[in-house]
């Protein structure tokens, strides 16, 4: 949802430039195999990884390990916008890890105002967060003084 919200949505690319980090990362692993990359062919290969294989082909990927010219557009020969959505990516996963979104439930979708935690989400007790504290007032301005008021 987040990288189709953009004014150029990047999902399909995206998907592609992890694909193919997938794909130079099995090429490491296997030098002589006859493993062509193709977009329809390799299609997921980044999602049958294991976790610490995702990681590497995100390091290949941090760390310009991956030919520039090949990937796709707007990622092409630029190794900026290739950092951003390296950033981007973690921070949206950490995001989503530790927010509440899943405790919404079915509600998740509604605009704020109809949105209402439905269970405890799971990344609170990882993080030893106690929760939404209710009863909290607003701020209503600076404390004055009454050496303050004299002066005028």
């Amino acid at each position: 949802m987040s990288l189709d919200s953009l004014p150029v949505p990047l999902t399909e690319e995206t998907s592609q430039l992890l694909d193919l980090s997938a794909f130079y990362l099995y090429k490491k692993r296997y030098p002589l195999s006859f493993f062509i990359y193709h977009t329809h062919t390799s299609k997921a290969l980044f999602s049958t990884l294991s976790r610490k294989d995702r990681l590497r082909a995100i390091e290949l990927l941090e760390n310009l390990k991956v030919p520039l010219d090949i990937l796709p557009v707007p990622y092409k020969n630029n190794p900026s916008l290739l950092q951003i959505m390296i950033d981007s990516l973690y921070q949206l996963t950490f995001f989503g890890y530790y927010s509440e979104w899943y405790g919404y439930g079915e509600t998740r979708l509604n605009s704020p105002a109809f949105r209402y935690l439905r269970t405890y989400p799971v990344s609170w007790t990882y993080t030893g967060y106690p929760g939404p504290s209710f009863g909290y007032r607003d701020f209503r301005g600076f404390l004055l003084k009454m050496e303050d008021l004299k002066q005028e």
